[in-house]
């Protein structure tokens, strides 16, 4: 089931969302489920979406690239989608 991930990185500013992502979309892109990515700014701070295929599939990309990655601390709500339409 496709899920949709809403990361919320503590204090980060689009700066430096845009130095760590630089290398890492392309990275992202070829990975297998990976679906799309979406960033912006809440009165709350950045706020990170993506939407991906199965949970699995984002575990794998989240534990393997982005924890290494991201120098804070991220909190994450997973949301199960009833249904994806894509261009």
């Amino acid at each position: 089931m496709a899920i949709l991930v809403r990361n919320t990185p503590a204090g980060m500013d689009t700066a430096t969302y845009d130095n760590i992502s630089a290398g890492m979309i392309p990275v992202l892109k070829k990975q297998p489920g990976f679906l799309m990515h979406v960033a912006y700014v809440t009165p709350d701070g950045l706020v990170v979406g993506e939407v991906w295929e199965t949970r699995e599939q984002h575990q794998k990309w989240f534990e393997e690239n982005v924890k290494p990655n991201v120098p804070v601390e991220i909190k994450q709500e997973i949301i199960e989608l009833h249904n994806v339409v894509q261009p």
